[in-house]
């Protein structure tokens, strides 16, 4: 008990250990707001010192309010799922709007997709709205119907700013050229950022640094790799950010790391040395706790199931010598021929306990051997005859004997193979009615015993028996039976089975050899 008491309070001060350092870590791996100043400032110093790349002015790009749903988060389709689906769908009918003079622009659009129109208006492209109600611009729309001029590369050159800013990595490379280019290089992610207005973005290769003027959106673009130089004098570096991994400072898709050689590093290194040490000392804790409780247990199951296996099976033979001596008593002034066989039976029931005695005491001593009961296994030639043997006391009670129809040899533990048969020969007379049938079968290696008897069971599952654990109004013994053959199965690597209509408990074995 004294190392039990001692394994409790070393494991109580480890967790509140284990706690602040844990407590303390989550604090150091996550930027303060001055750090992420200092950061910003590196940015405005980088800045200031290095030349940008090239510049970038959405404003001219995309010059007035018209433009604006280009800039817009939009469900822009594949070109392969834009030409199955939407060029697919069938042509409706000409509607009676659409046979006046004035048509809007889906109507107009819808026409020339399905050749109604060969031709398009002047400055159809140009006039809003821009965005078709599928989600795609008219010109990505025109680009994907194939037809001259919209298919060519230079229709689309001059007019890469009527496409939505989405669909510009769906055209062709040569068809790009400038801003629209690099644009079309950025990933979801970065245009995301571009066109929330970000101050910094970082992308693959390159910074972004919007210049906040009043009315223009300008980016001046620098190599990440000047940026990634000039920080090596910091404390700080950037890496790929990975959902859902702990990030010091996030921003975009990448993560601001401090480097190694700082205080603060070096100390949150040593709290996870200390933090593992503290995870391994209380695991093996666990384990001794575990290993300790569940050999106490395992010492307690084993002495119950012995002293089980005692009171069940000393029943019978006290009972059966009491019945004896009573019959003895009553005839002991006649002394008929008949008494000397009840004095063998006596003789038998007496040898039956001296054997049952001798396999129980050694189940009551602790051991270190992981079986509830020790298992004897023997080669028999004939489990026909065996199980005839067996039951050859119960042939008067009205027990049937149904022998397997091909015999053969099977390892078998003879002694507790016999305390289940006779177990479940003795409840079927008890709970059921007659006639009981024991009936044997082979299967390849496997044998099957099967009691059946005629009787009614409540029950619709084995489990549902044993946890329950009581006997029947008419019954004498303790209720133990079914549990001990339960067990008893389980140790030679075998399986009771019950089932209804009629009761039926049936033992599995497999032969070992």
């Amino acid at each position: 008990m004294r190392m039990y008491v001692l394994l409790i309070i070393a494991a109580i001060l480890l967790s509140f250990s284990t706690a602040y350092y844990a407590i303390n870590l989550q604090q150091k791996t996550i930027a303060s707001t001055i750090e992420i100043g200092d950061i910003q400032k590196y940015k405005k110093q980088f800045e200031a010192n290095a030349l940008p790349l090239l510049e970038i002015d959405l404003s001219s790009m995309y010059p007035s309010r018209r433009f604006v749903q280009l800039l817009q988060p939009s469900n822009v389709f594949s070109r392969e799922n834009t030409t199955k689906t939407y060029f697919s769908r069938p042509c409706i009918l000409e509607s009676k709007k659409m046979s006046k003079l004035s048509f809007d622009k889906s109507e107009t659009w819808e026409d020339f997709r399905c050749n109604r129109l060969t031709r398009l208006p002047p400055k159809f492209f140009d006039n809003p709205p821009l965005i078709h109600e599928s989600g795609v611009s008219y010109a990505y729309l025109a680009f994907l119907s194939g037809r001259d001029p919209f298919w060519t590369i230079e229709w689309v050159r001059s007019n890469l700013n009527l496409f939505h800013i989405y669909e510009l990595q769906e055209l062709p490379d040569k068809s790009l050229e400038g801003n629209f280019r690099v644009l079309s290089k950025l990933k979801k992610n970065d245009l995301e950022a571009l066109l929330k207005g970000n101050s910094y973005i970082i992308t693959d290769d390159s910074f972004f640094v919007r210049d906040h003027q009043e009315f223009n959106v300008t980016y001046k673009i620098y190599s990440k790799a000047d940026l990634e130089n000039f920080f090596k004098t910091k404390l700080y570096f950037i890496k790929p950010y990975q959902e859902g991994e702990q990030c010091y400072y996030h921003e975009g898709r990448f993560c601001w790391e401090k480097s190694a050689g700082s205080l603060a590093q070096i100390f949150r290194q040593s709290s996870i040395i200390i933090f593992s040490g503290s995870i391994i000392v209380l695991f093996l804790i666990a384990v001794i706790l575990f290993r300790k409780i569940k050999l106490q247990k395992f010492e307690e199951e084993k002495k119950k199931h012995a002293l089980r296996v005692l009171t069940h099976e000393l029943r019978t033979p006290i009972s059966n010598l009491l019945l004896q001596v009573e019959q003895i008593n009553k005839q002991s002034d006649l002394l008929p021929v008949g008494i000397l066989e009840e004095f063998l039976k006596m003789e038998g029931e007496v040898y039956r306990l001296k054997r049952l005695a001798e396999k129980s005491t050694s189940y009551l001593q602790t051991t270190d051997d992981k079986s509830l009961i020790a298992i004897n296994l023997q080669n028999t030639l004939s489990v026909n005859a065996l199980v005839r043997d067996m039951i050859d006391d119960f042939i008067l009670k009205g027990v049937v004997f149904v022998p397997a129809r091909i015999d053969q040899s099977f390892m078998l533990d003879i002694y507790w193979f016999s305390i289940c048969v006779k177990n479940l020969i003795e409840n079927a007379l008890l709970h059921g009615k007659t006639p009981v049938r024991v009936e044997m079968t082979f299967l390849d290696d496997t044998l099957l015993l099967d009691v059946i008897d005629h009787g009614y069971s409540a029950y619709k599952t084995l489990d549902e028996m044993l946890s329950l654990d009581r006997t029947g109004k008419n019954s004498t013994g303790l209720g133990l039976g079914l549990s001990i053959v339960e067990k008893i199965m389980k140790e030679m690597d075998g399986k009771l089975i019950y089932s209804s209509h009629p009761t039926t408990f049936s033992l599995f074995l497999r032969n070992k050899k």
